[in-house]
């Protein structure tokens, strides 16, 4: 009897010890896979949660080492993309449907974590001495800190890992509250793909997606100024200046918030141009719902669906800067 209990207290130990073994062997070969690949094509979905419902965005990420990345973003069913595009002359976000390309004075990716990019989760893993680590259902899931930008306060995700692939499944990223804030689910990763480099071409990627578009370019008839969904705590609309500007009807739009908390919201009408409208920007890449922005020192830039967005303040905090902004996105409810 003490043999056979003997024995079961080995066979225990031992199936512990290598289910700790299988469970950091996962970890550490996601590390490896991400150190020495070649380049890799992930594609899946961006799910950016808000109180009542959520958004959804098509992503496809091209990687090719050492330093290329190209990451194109949709809204589900729609062929309105945006592109993040990284080569040697610098980092760039291209958006087709009215032909702007903006340059962007960043140090993007490795400013901050994009749960999209395997390279971020795996520095996220890599430099969290605190992360938690638990197995369920034939995945691992490491819970770490990350950043949304640069200055922002450190905030929790959940990647979880196949235990047969090591690569990611999903990432789950929390708000400063605990609430879901951002869901990324990857459905394909092929790693060691051969990534052509005409894919961080600026030109024909603007080009490539600019034919998907056909005879017919995207319009955008139904677009108005809005005002925002969410209001900082003691601010409110004091001031409000609406233009038509040029001679197709376009609007601008001058909106001044005051009170304990000022801030400034243009939004003005962009159209698609026969010629590639170039800019300069300075700041960190973020997503704002699924949409690609620049957030500078004191201010947040985006364009929607033919709008242009910015919204300008020396009070505001980033985090609550970007709230604002992502309010102006928020489905609007039927």
């Amino acid at each position: 009897m003490k043999k056979i209990l003997l024995m079961f207290l080995l066979v225990s130990v031992l199936l512990f010890v290598s289910g700790c073994n299988k469970k950091n062997k996962s970890e550490k070969d996601f590390l490896k896979i991400v150190t020495e690949t070649k380049g890799y094509k992930a594609e899946g979905i961006i799910e950016s949660y808000y109180e009542t419902g959520k958004k959804q965005h098509d992503f496809v990420v091209y990687f090719k080492s050492p330093d290329y990345f190209k990451v194109v973003i949709k809204p589900t069913g729609s062929l309105d993309k945006q592109i993040i595009l990284k080569n040697n002359d610098g980092v760039f976000i291209l958006v087709p449907a009215v032909n702007r390309n903006f340059k962007i004075q960043s140090s993007w990716p490795k400013n901050a974590s994009y749960p999209y990019l395997l390279q971020s989760l795996a520095k996220d893993i890599a430099n969290d001495n605190e992360l938690i680590k638990t197995r369920e259902d034939g995945r691992i899931i490491i819970e770490t800190k990350t950043k949304f930008h640069e200055n922002a306060n450190p905030i929790k995700q959940k990647i979880i890992l196949d235990t047969e692939t090591s690569l990611p499944k999903e990432v789950l990223v929390y708000d400063a509250k605990g609430n879901l804030h951002t869901r990324v689910i990857f459905s394909n990763i092929q790693l060691d793909y051969n990534v052509s480099n005409e894919e961080f071409d600026v030109n024909k990627s603007m080009e490539s997606v600019r034919l998907e578009f056909g005879e017919e370019k995207i319009t955008y008839e139904n677009r108005t100024i809005s005002y925002p969904n969410y209001y900082p705590a003691g601010s409110k609309l004091s001031a409000e200046d609406t233009i038509i500007i040029g001679n197709n009807n376009d609007v601008r739009s001058i909106m001044k918030f005051t009170g304990e908390v000022g801030f400034t919201v243009v939004q003005e009408y962009v159209n698609d141009t026969e010629e590639i409208v170039t800019s300069t920007h300075e700041g960190e890449i973020v997503l704002v719902f699924g949409v690609i922005g620049v957030l500078g020192k004191t201010s947040l830039y985006f364009i929607h669906e033919g709008i242009e967005y910015l919204l300008a303040s020396n009070d505001l905090p980033y985090d609550e800067l970007i709230k604002v902004g992502s309010s102006y996105l928020i489905p609007k409810e039927k």
